[in-house]
């Protein structure tokens, strides 16, 4: 979940609550767990999760069933749907992503399609490589885009791939990160990172949660409608991701 600060944590929370006010009866879950650990996920008394799309259907099909996927106000993005800066250093020689070949590249995680799996389609459609230690000179993985963030502020890395929802929440947080940073390229879109519930102790059905969810955030305050930055919540289902498994 994009929960960076205490203040889009409470948002979210806050959006839980008024979803569990509007439908009791499906004991919706009011305590978030700010975890990319896949034990906490994959756990059945984890009734709803907030994960990339990638492992959904690469490895959790069958325990995981996608609800809905928020329609983010980024500029760039059209419904429930995201994509990845190709970013570097403000003063970095590199001005695309050619010209950082036998450079230093941080990766959140070997499993995520916003921060690996876009390279491996850049890389692949433009180069012909599918394979990253063929072009960079060195991968770090960093466990978070907010880390490879940092990977490049201190000159750890020389590029990275961003989610523009996670880059556009820093920017709120922090407005001199583009003073500091620059975008070389944008990925391709790729449907948003989707809340699911676990198949053996679902909320309810997609459609229904959807609408709840929805209606929820029409009770939220203007300030945590705009923390949040989502302008609703669409249904999703499996087949919507199964393209990120061909990057």
């Amino acid at each position: 979940m994009y929960s960076l600060n205490t203040g889009l944590e409470a948002a979210w929370r806050g959006l839980f609550l008024e979803a569990r006010k509007l439908r009791p009866d499906l004991d919706i879950p009011t305590r978030v767990i700010n975890s990319v650990d896949m034990v906490d996920v994959i756990n059945s008394s984890t009734r709803l999760s907030h994960i990339c799309g990638l492992p959904l259907v690469s490895q959790f099909q069958g325990r995981l069933m996608p609800l809905c996927a928020p329609h983010f106000d980024v500029e760039g993005i059209d419904g429930p749907e995201y994509f990845s800066y190709f970013m570097v250093r403000k003063n970095s020689h590199i001005q695309s992503i050619e010209q950082s070949r036998d450079c230093v590249v941080a990766i959140n995680s070997i499993d995520s399609n916003s921060g690996m799996g876009v390279f491996r389609h850049e890389l692949k459609k433009n180069y012909g490589i599918d394979q990253l230690e063929f072009f960079f000179q060195d991968i770090i993985y960093s466990g978070a885009h907010t880390e490879s963030v940092q990977y490049l502020l201190e000159g750890k890395a020389d590029i990275a791939a961003i989610d523009a929802v996670t880059y556009n929440y820093l920017q709120d947080i922090n407005p001199e990160l583009a003073l500091e940073l620059r975008i070389v390229g944008h990925s391709v879109k790729m449907t948003s990172p989707p809340l699911v519930t676990h198949i053996g102790n679902p909320i309810c059905d997609p459609a229904s949660f959807t609408q709840i969810l929805n209606d929820a955030f029409e009770e939220l305050s203007k300030e945590q409608r705009e923390l949040l930055n989502v302008k609703s919540f669409l249904q999703v289902s499996n087949k919507d991701y199964m393209p990120m498994l061909a990057l």
